[in-house]
């Protein structure tokens, strides 16, 4: 039990340390080119090349925009993934190997046995 709450701490620990240090890394200095907007100079650029009549013009802008739009949310996933997935992983990993180590968290064998015996009666008394 006493191993488990330090393992507890440990884990918290490690995922916070790992969340503070990643989610600056990911977050603290992102660029224009990764956050890309109707606004941001990337996608004016590009903007600027749509041609044609005010339909295909319009669908072409729209076009860029959804297209930008979609990018940056996907790398901002990415970011965010590579904050949280670690640690939840790792918590994860921690929680099966502590479960699988305690006896305390399964029924004992004459539960089982005492379960089974049940649902055989129930089973052999309904079919007669």
């Amino acid at each position: 039990m006493r191993g488990s709450k330090l393992g507890k701490w440990t884990v918290t620990g490690i995922s916070l340390i790992w969340m503070a240090w990643a989610g600056w890394d990911q977050f603290g200095n992102i660029s224009e080119s990764d956050v890309e907007n109707h606004s941001s100079s990337s996608v004016q650029e590009r903007l600027k090349d749509c041609t044609g009549t005010f339909k295909q013009r319009y669908e072409c802008k729209e076009s860029i925009v959804i297209q930008s739009t979609n990018s940056t949310f996907y790398a901002m996933l990415g970011r965010l993934s590579i904050v949280v997935v670690p640690p939840i992983l790792l918590a994860a990993a921690f929680h099966m190997l502590t479960r699988r180590r305690s006896d305390d968290d399964g029924p004992s064998d004459e539960l089982l046995q005492e379960h089974h015996r049940r649902h055989r009666r129930r089973r052999t008394s309904g079919h007669s």
